[in-house]
């Protein structure tokens, strides 16, 4: 099964848009200015993040890092473990019977089942809140990177 991915955008962001778009028509000197507030921000956000989730066996926290591309000042923050976004954003439960076979195989549960009982989980964020608790930050850093 591939691995799941869901982001936190500044897309909606208008204060931003237009100032990390036009990124090139900068000097060099803020240019630095606005990656330095990127890398910064990317960087709480991942470690915001990092400490909102909740640990049960410690794969979640290992899969949540962060990239930097310097020439188009992009940051991401990655949470790519295969059930980051069920934890994220929670999930219904549900009943799962084998349509083609007799029995289902439990996977790490040792045995067949006829059907699966999926108990509902509650969300429990931990991405959008480190985006959120930045993202003021991430606005008064690059409006002083261009402001004179």
């Amino acid at each position: 099964m591939g691995r799941r991915s869901f982001e936190v955008n500044i897309r909606g962001i208008q204060e931003l848009k237009k100032v990390l778009g036009d990124f090139k028509k900068y000097d060099e000197s803020t240019q630095e200015k606005l990656r330095t507030a990127v890398r910064t921000s990317t960087k709480n956000i991942m470690d915001g993040a990092r400490r909102r989730v909740r640990i049960v066996t410690g794969n979640l926290i290992k899969d949540i890092y962060m990239t930097y591309d310097e020439q188009r000042n992009i940051g991401v923050v990655h949470a790519n473990a295969p059930h980051a976004h069920l934890v994220e954003l929670g999930h219904k439960g549900g009943l799962e019977i084998p349509v083609k076979k007799k029995a289902l195989h439990g996977g790490k549960i040792v045995g067949y089942a006829s059907k699966v009982v999926i108990p509902t989980v509650a969300p429990h964020p931990f991405l959008r809140p480190a985006f959120e608790d930045e993202k003021p930050n991430l606005i008064k850093n690059v409006k002083g990177a261009v402001e004179p």
